[in-house]
């Protein structure tokens, strides 16, 4: 079984997606000119970036919770994650908060940490992404999972920044953007999963991989 975080992707927001291309499809059936159809469009790549954003959060929570279900003390994580749990215990204003960090604390203090952070999270790029994996759970570099180009999926979130910002007045969105959108994003998930899976599966106590690859 691949992540809780995969499954998700398909099985909610992303069906989403596929009933407005089918929306669209029923409505232009003969394939002639748009027919005033963006709208229809422009909630595809919507709705898509939302899929896409929701899977990374649950993606990163999840792995994070792998990491702290198998390792018995925080020696055993990524010093990049040590090194961040420490940071975040040291500029707490709460003067009592190392104390939280006692017995398995540490477990409760790195998760809701995350969860924090990933509250903020609105734009689900490489260069802000990167980062978030590398502190998080110690990947060097989340986006070189990726069979797509990093600049790829940075500028569908970009397209989707546009249409939450100017609208109908964005560049026409046709339906094969957005299928081509959607085999991009799908594909994307499939290699964050598997490229996660690999990665916590090296660095866990006992090399046990948190969830199954899928064959792409």
């Amino acid at each position: 079984m691949p992540s809780q975080a995969l499954l998700k992707f398909e099985g909610n927001l992303l069906v989403e997606v596929e009933r407005l291309i089918q929306s669209h499809s029923d409505l232009n059936h003969d394939g002639r000119g748009r027919r005033g159809l963006g709208h229809i469009t422009r909630s595809g790549v919507f709705m898509l970036c939302a899929a896409w954003e929701l899977y990374v959060e649950e993606l990163l929570s999840e792995s994070v919770r792998h990491l702290t279900t198998r390792c018995s003390s925080p020696d055993e994580l990524p010093l990049l994650v040590r090194k961040e749990l420490a940071n975040h215990v040291k500029l707490s204003k709460h003067e009592l908060k190392p104390l939280e960090l006692a017995g398995q604390g540490w477990e409760g203090v790195l998760t809701s940490h995350v969860d924090t952070t990933l509250s903020g999270l609105n734009t689900p790029k490489s260069h802000v992404l990167n980062p978030l994996f590398k502190k998080f759970v110690g990947l060097g570099e989340f986006s070189s999972c990726w069979t797509n180009p990093a600049k790829d999926v940075n500028d569908f979130v970009t397209a989707r920044g546009d249409i939450a910002h100017r609208g109908r007045d964005t560049n026409y969105v046709t339906i094969g953007k957005l299928h081509d959108f959607r085999d991009m994003i799908t594909r994307t998930v499939l290699d964050s999963d598997n490229g996660l899976a690999d990665h916590l599966q090296s660095i866990s106590p006992g090399n046990k991989s948190p969830w199954r690859r899928r064959a792409i």
